[in-house]
């Protein structure tokens, strides 16, 4: 209950709010600890490892901050811009896969691949960046390539995601045809298929 509304007023904690939060703290770490009542609380925190209450409160207000009001943080606390974060969303109540728009492309993972148009995908992240990128290929004359750079902070998964997604975009503006989309990670189709996933990428896929 102590953390409620904390990004409201514990941002930037002044003296007075730690000093408070500090006062409420003290009886339970020494009741943790067991220590003399004479012992300061900075030596008790550092003892029992738990950091002071005012700076686990500003943790809390600043991931709300920053991960569900999509605010973004002064630049000397964090230079992540909030619309990198990437967004969740809730799980399928029927999976799209079950019920198929004519604009919709069905995900399946190996067999035997029998169509003139393929989409090969790919991500790949090194210490020279992160990268996501998709080539098309009918029979075996290569007729589009797409390629973009991403932020370092995005893992490999989501580069191989963000180019499976842009895979499927080119796909659905296509004339209607059959194709197949290739992907090099078992873990992306898995993750499109799961009903249960809150992945925003795999949403805008289907």
């Amino acid at each position: 209950m102590l953390a409620h509304g904390a990004v409201a007023w514990c941002l930037e904690p002044t003296v007075r709010i730690a000093r408070k939060l500090s006062t409420i703290q003290r009886p339970f770490l020494l009741a943790i600890s067991g220590t003399y009542r004479t012992t300061s609380t900075a030596v008790i925190q550092v003892i029992l490892g738990i950091p002071p209450l005012h700076l686990q409160l500003q943790r809390e207000a600043r991931g709300t901050a920053l991960f569900r009001l999509r605010l973004p943080l002064s630049t000397n606390v964090s230079d992540i811009d909030p619309s990198e974060i990437e967004e969740k969303t809730t799980e399928w109540s029927a999976h799209p896969s079950e019920h198929l728009s004519p604009t919709q492309i069905s995900l399946d993972d190996g067999g035997n691949i029998n169509t003139r148009l393929r989409i090969y995908t790919d991500g790949s992240k090194t210490e020279k960046g992160v990268g996501a990128a998709f080539c098309v290929l009918t029979d075996v004359s290569i007729t589009r390539r797409w390629s973009t750079r991403i932020s370092l902070r995005n893992t490999v998964f989501q580069a191989k995601f963000q180019a499976l997604l842009k895979a499927v975009e080119h796909a659905v503006s296509l004339p209607t045809q059959q194709l197949t989309i290739l992907v090099g990670n078992q873990a992306s189709i898995k993750s499109a298929a799961n009903t249960k996933s809150h992945n925003l990428i795999a949403r805008k896929i289907f």
